[in-house]
């Protein structure tokens, strides 16, 4: 159980379920958790999920986003997300090599891993001529999305980490029904 018991999916705002479920259904979701957690603050988890919407569904490339977001699972030590598939186009032996140097990832996928890379153990590495590496083969909202994803992706990862979203053996606090708008 996580540290911090979840929202009961009765006790949700109704958008909020509704955008659980279409994250669900999407395959964007994997589990309903973290979001039943950040519903204690119902605005921010529904800005949450916009804003993981807008990046899944937008103009980065599904398999591109898989890669990244299993290397980011990868550094957070993250066994349910290294294990979900959000992509059928990421084969088991692209995972298996996930590396920014291997040849069989294209161009912007090897750019996009070594962005992720860097992100991870060196940030004050990235530069203008990392971002102007990248602006080789992508334009700059796609480099604003890619960025925005890799934060988000890692920031979420590592709180989820904190929280023992999936543990079994953390001491819980309690649920108490005290739901804010905002």
């Amino acid at each position: 159980m996580p540290v911090i018991e979840p929202v009961p999916w009765e006790d949700l705002d109704p958008e909020l379920q509704e955008m659980i479920e279409a994250g669900r259904v999407t395959g964007m979701l994997s589990t309903t958790v973290p979001s039943q957690i950040f519903a204690y603050r119902p605005a921010l988890a529904k800005l949450h999920l916009e804003r993981y919407r807008e990046i899944f569904h937008g103009i980065l490339e599904p398999r591109l986003l898989e890669l990244v977001r299993l290397r980011l699972a990868s550094y957070n030590d993250c066994e349910p997300c290294r294990a979900a598939r959000k992509s059928d186009e990421v084969s088991e032996d692209d995972v298996a090599c996930l590396s920014a140097n291997d040849d069989r990832f294209s161009p912007r996928e090897r750019l996009a891993l070594r962005f992720t890379d860097l992100f991870v153990t060196d940030h004050l590495s990235i530069d203008a001529a990392c971002y102007a590496s990248l602006a080789t083969v992508f334009s700059t909202p796609e480099i604003i999305a890619l960025a925005m994803f890799v934060g988000g992706v890692l920031g979420t990862g590592r709180l989820t980490h904190t929280l023992h979203v999936f543990s079994d053996d953390a001491p819980v606090i309690p649920y108490r029904g005290e739901l804010r708008a905002t």
